[in-house]
């Protein structure tokens, strides 16, 4: 496929660097009156769920974290007294959980007592928490609302191929790309449009390079590389989405294109569309939405209200285990929430709706929450928020240009900057007027606790508006991708001074992704042979071949013959495309192979021997 994409390398899949980040997490911490978070390995032992969580699940375990030896426990509940269970080791030995035996009941108050030290313990040693009550079913009549119909069918912009007659993949279109851009592939999951769903690679010209379709009612999200035991891996969500949240599970393959893990949500959740971010640790960060039955008397509404409670758990992927969990409803006031409660709607209010989840070199966690149109930093250890950017009540003065409106994907930059794709607008009862969408750098001050706007950029010629999904990214080559969001099929990459290089649009236009990146991809290899047809007409043969995910092969030979078992080659043509044509004029072989070929001329793939077919 003419000059392979770089060679991927793990540099690229760092996210922050640790001494920038520490810095930047220190002026955050400060900024709100906070202590920066105390180092791994002090005295306390961290426990999960929190002390004081009030919104626990009744199928909950409960992590310890910062211990090699499992510590003496007993478990209590209000009404249904001692619990007892058993331990299972995190993978990286720094942990363990408890699994009690029987799930606890609505509404009690769970007293977790050790002689080890537990974060927020009491001086007696207990850390408590309490479990959640379900709302009242009338309360959740609308909450996941009606299932999306796919209208699938097969557009005219869709691709077809004579080799894969099964793939319809929505088209990429070019409308601009110049020597500046990325040469990196594009990644991006099409979902709930016409014609097939799926995640998808292409090639810096837009050329297919990988589909994968993914039939309704399942639909993915966020498709992306990363890397897990120290290799790239392909990363999406996958599952249904019913008014805007998710109950799926992360999928992991390799670079055979093959599952290596499902992820799920741990603690009786199913997890949530919004973010899957891979660690360097083996483990992985989810996020939850949970209706639970909570006071929203703060807001002028009734004392069992129903409350959709926002969650972020860190997963190990190898066991499962939840090492991490934090709860939107014990640490954030639904004060902060940005809409007006509609109680007797059908609807659980919707007070923070996380959406992004970055982690600073300190292990705390920024969180990008779209209904509070502000970013919260979390501290890693206790839960406790250390600071607000935006919203209502922001810990920092917060200059022009920078208040955001229903954000996306907030990042920790290595430079110390915070990229965010601001949208501009929220979903259901937006209180601001509508503004165009950008991607935004913004800058933390700690000389005078402020915030300013380093640069934005906005979309040059549509002047785009997303009311909600979008991602903004900062390239390898320095470069910033921005994908435009829910309703808007444009990709576009600008130099970080703002000049437009790229830009591209899903085809057929009424099909969008939820996020869009450009990564590295390099020697993948499919499992199975590469997939050919051929038709033999009066004046010659043509011959169809491609291998769905190869990124290697720079060429294609050709071999035919009368006996299947002694065929010779009659040529070699470039790969060009997902399916490359090659035109055999003149002759009517009785057999026909292809053969996939590197640079270097060595064989990737063999296709089957085929007989081409008259027409």
């Amino acid at each position: 496929m003419g000059p392979p994409p770089p060679a991927v390398s793990m540099s690229s899949f760092r996210r922050t660097t640790p001494m920038v980040v520490a810095a930047l997490a220190v002026v955050l911490a400060v900024a709100a009156g906070s202590k920066p978070t105390r180092a791994a390995g002090g005295s306390a032992v961290d426990i999960y769920p929190v002390a004081g969580t009030k919104v626990a699940n009744p199928r909950t375990t409960i992590s310890f974290r910062g211990i090699s030896t499992i510590p003496k426990i007993t478990v209590t509940a209000s009404r249904s007294g001692r619990h007892r269970g058993h331990f299972e080791r995190h993978s990286d030995h720094r942990g363990a959980t408890f699994i009690p035996d029987h799930a606890f009941g609505e509404g009690e108050l769970v007293t977790v007592h050790s002689d080890t030290k537990l974060t927020r313990a009491t001086s007696a040693g207990n850390v408590r928490f309490r479990i959640y009550s379900h709302p009242n079913p009338d309360d959740l009549r609308n909450a996941y609302g009606q299932l999306h119909k796919d209208p699938e069918g097969n557009p005219k912009e869709a691709q077809a191929f004579h080799t894969r007659k099964d793939l319809r993949p929505p088209d990429l279109g070019i409308d601009k790309r110049s020597g500046a851009a990325s040469d990196d592939p594009l990644f991006y999951a099409v979902k709930g449009g016409p014609g097939q769903d799926g995640p998808q690679i292409r090639d810096s010209r837009g050329r297919l390079i990988w589909f994968r379709r993914i039939r309704p009612p399942l639909s993915p999200y966020d498709f992306r590389v990363q890397a897990y035991q120290g290799k790239p891996v392909l990363t999406w969500w996958q599952g249904r989405v019913l008014a805007g949240k998710g109950r799926g599970y992360g999928v992991i393959l390799d670079s055979h294109y093959k599952l290596v893990k499902h992820v799920t949500a741990g603690n009786g959740y199913r997890m949530d569309q919004h973010e899957f971010e891979l660690t360097p640790r083996g483990t992985a960060f989810i996020n939850v939405y949970e209706p639970v039955r909570y006071s929203l008397k703060p807001i002028g509404g009734s004392k069992n209200g129903t409350v959709w409670d926002s969650i972020v758990q860190e997963i190990d992927i190898k066991t499962g285990l939840v090492l991490f969990e934090w709860h939107s409803l014990a640490h954030v006031s639904v004060r902060l929430g940005t809409f007006p409660v509609r109680e007797g709607s059908g609807f659980p209010y919707d007070p923070f709706h996380v959406n992004s989840v970055s982690e600073d070199a300190n292990g705390n966690l920024l969180l990008s929450a779209r209904n509070t149109n502000a970013l919260f930093l979390v501290n890693r250890h206790n839960g406790n928020v250390l600071s607000r950017i935006g919203g209502k009540k922001p810990d920092f003065t917060m200059g022009e240009g920078t208040n955001m409106i229903g954000q996306h994907q907030a990042v920790l930059q290595p430079d110390g900057l915070i990229s965010v794709f601001d949208n501009g607008g929220s979903t259901q009862f937006p209180t601001t007027p509508d503004k165009e969408s950008r991607g935004i750098f913004l800058k933390v001050n700690g000389g005078d606790n402020s915030v300013t706007l380093d640069h934005q950029y906005t979309h040059p010629g549509e002047h785009l508006f997303s009311r909600s999904q979008g991602s903004m990214q900062v390239l390898r080559n320095g470069n910033v991708f921005i994908s435009w969001g829910g309703g808007n099929p444009y990709l576009t990459e600008f130099t970080r001074g703002g000049d437009l290089v790229f830009d591209s649009h899903i085809r057929p236009k009424r099909d969008d992704t939820y996020r869009a990146y450009r990564m590295p991809w390099a020697g993948a290899r499919p499992t199975g042979r590469p997939n050919v047809v051929a038709f033999t007409g009066e004046s010659g043969t043509n011959v169809y071949v491609s291998w769905n995910g190869s990124t290697d092969v720079a060429r294609w030979e050709v071999l035919t013959g009368s006996n299947p078992d002694k065929l010779k080659s009659v040529g070699q043509v470039g790969w060009h495309d997902f399916e490359t044509r090659i035109e055999l004029k003149g002759a009517s072989p009785k057999y026909v192979q292809v053969r996939a070929l590197s640079g270097g001329g060595s064989v990737l793939g063999t296709s089957a021997t085929i007989q081409p077919k008259r027409v």
